[in-house]
């Protein structure tokens, strides 16, 4: 698919020059910094070498000292609790952390994932139906609970207490839970539980940590618990291994907290003492290589995710929390062997919905892709939405329908908020959640046709023909008599690189070929570049239908690329990996 190339607005001269000068660093690392709002030296200091004492205080986010003080008095008079969980990655890390947490503070603490295929998203009746059995009078929701007004309410009407720490967006009516905990909540009055007023500019404000992840708050609210008993924080740091896989897996933006989480956690990752990621990270072939967001996105995170797409999530916080060696080797086998299975289906899906949109779909006039088959399996609707995201560019929604429901599940690009959309389109849904580029839904399979024909027309008024060329943003244009080590070992610093903290992405204009090109692995490009004196490896994946244009006597190239290192060898070396590139001239 073509790119459009934009180059992200150039900040303002002085400020360039000012970061350079105060921080010592090169004219380029500068511009990007300013690009990205990191515009002082302060900024720009807490930005390349962040720390755990930037975290924000957790009582900021509303409702933090009530639910803390619930959990206090469950643990004083021995209360059973429920951590209530979610299949997905997210939903997983963050109910091991809070199982964990509580168990290490001598909770009679139990968890509960709900069955993708039974009962769906989200608290469940079901599940409080088990609380109940179980003797449970606490539950804290994970990663989910925003919208289940009528499953709190049931809860209650049980005596069972609700605490909901959730990312999702909020509906205008909330859950009568005693503490909802969520950063998409604004502050608007004092938490008087802690005792103290927040600053004026805080009040009727949203957290100024950021959009965390499902984890991130469960984090925070265990932050808060240890806060407030006094308990030794780096306890608590040791599973920020589960927070940076959480926080990396779910997409949210890798700025603020979510990045310093993840930053440390992956550090943590690396020397972690769960002896089931490092079973994982065993069988998934990446033990002893460096793990950064990508392996966590693509590698670790499909084998932790597939357990809850095909079945039973409780695989892998078993993975999680289980300190028997060998037990945890199992289940991280057991993890690879159901992400095989899920790879197949995923790959039968594709081709039925590919199928499907040749025979129904109008590209050059629908901005919205709705799909729906009684054949496909509800667990991989997602991954298969995201992929044809990738490929059409277009807001996507598949549907898994069963004899009385669909299930969906949607995925949306840059400049569509999915969740507002569905908001428009929920007159056709039983019910629905998310956030800007996720989101999930059910529906009658009668109403399955009027709401696809709702939604492209929402998806209509809202996208233009640009919104559907994907772009490329580009941070700089750069010489390659400017890359060297130093510039490497600077751009390292920008990591982890995820959502609005991406890796940097340069242009390299009317380089010559001087080496190759040639094709490797599954349709690979592989070739040197060279200006001037300087001479660059370059990988490009999935380019190597450019290899015979770029073998033609004389041809020009401009190039966008990103700076990395290939291990090969035993050797370190620069290469360049191609994100897109342009033949200039012959």
């Amino acid at each position: 698919m073509q790119l459009k190339w934009e180059f992200i607005p150039e900040p303002d001269q002085q400020e360039i020059e000012s970061i350079a000068s105060l921080l010592s660093l090169p004219s380029v690392i500068a511009k990007i910094l300013a690009s990205r709002g990191l515009d002082t030296k302060e900024k720009a200091e807490k930005f390349l070498t962040p720390s755990l004492e930037d975290l924000c205080d957790p009582y900021l986010l509303k409702d933090m000292g009530k639910g803390v003080d619930r959990i206090i008095r469950a643990l004083r008079e021995k209360e059973k609790i429920m951590v209530f969980g979610d299949y997905d990655v997210d939903g997983i890390t963050a109910a091991a952390l809070m199982f964990l947490v509580l168990n290490k503070l001598g909770a009679e603490v139990s968890y509960y994932l709900p069955n993708r295929l039974i009962e769906g998203y989200g608290l469940s009746e079901e599940g409080i139906i088990e609380a109940e059995k179980r003797g449970v009078t606490v539950i804290v929701s994970v990663d989910c609970g925003i919208t289940a007004v009528n499953e709190v309410k049931f809860a209650k009407e049980r005596g069972i207490d609700t605490i909901i720490t959730d990312h999702h967006e909020p509906q205008e009516i909330l859950p009568d839970a005693v503490a909802i905990i969520n950063t998409k909540q604004k502050v608007d009055r004092p938490d008087s539980s802690r005792g103290f007023i927040p600053r004026d500019s805080l009040q009727a404000s949203e957290y100024p940590g950021g959009e965390l992840s499902g984890v991130g708050v469960a984090f925070k609210f265990a932050q808060a618990i240890y806060q407030r008993l006094g308990q030794d924080k780096t306890e608590l740091e040791d599973h920020l291994d589960l927070v940076a896989l959480g926080t990396a897996a779910d997409i949210v933006p890798l700025v603020g907290e979510n990045r310093i989480l993840t930053k440390f956690g992956m550090n943590q990752i690396a020397k972690t003492t769960k002896p089931g990621l490092k079973s994982l990270i065993f069988v998934s072939g990446i033990l002893g290589r460096e793990i950064g967001t990508g392996q966590v996105v693509f590698i670790l995170a499909p084998r932790i995710n597939a357990v809850g797409r095909l079945g039973d999530a409780e695989l892998a916080i078993r993975l999680f929390t289980t300190k028997d060696e060998a037990k945890a080797f199992e289940l991280a086998k057991l993890l690879d062997q159901e992400n095989q299975r899920r790879k197949n289906i995923d790959e039968t899906t594709l081709k039925e919905a590919l199928e499907l949109i040749e025979q129904n779909v109008d590209l050059k006039q629908d901005k919205a892709i709705v799909l729906a088959s009684c054949g496909w399996h509800p667990g991989v609707i997602g991954i298969v939405a995201s992929r044809l995201v990738e490929r059409f560019h277009r807001p996507t929604i598949m549907i898994a329908i069963d004899e009385n429901e669909g299930k969906g599940s949607a995925r949306s690009i840059p400049g569509f908020h999915l969740y507002e959309a569905l908001r428009e389109c929920d007159q056709y849904l039983i019910r629905y959640g998310g956030h800007k580029y996720a989101a999930g839904l059910s529906i009658l399979p009668k109403d399955i046709d009027p709401f696809r024909e709702k939604f492209k027309m929402v998806s209509g008024q809202r996208l233009g023909e640009d919104d559907l060329l994907p772009r490329l943003f580009i941070d700089s244009e750069l010489e390659l008599a400017q890359i060297d080590n130093n510039l490497i070992k600077l751009l390292e610093l920008f990591a982890p690189f995820g959502p609005q903290n991406t890796r940097p992405i340069f242009v390299t204009r009317d380089l010559s070929v001087w080496g190759g090109p040639y094709v490797v692995g599954n349709n690979h490009l592989r070739l040197r570049v060279r200006k001037g004196n300087t001479v660059f490896d370059c990988i490009g994946f999935g380019f190597g239908d450019m290899a015979k244009p770029l073998s033609m006597k004389g041809v020009k190239l401009d190039l966008a690329y990103v700076v990395e290192t290939n291990y090969w060898n035993d050797t370190y070396k620069i290469q360049l990996r191609i994100k897109d590139l342009k033949i200039s001239g012959y």
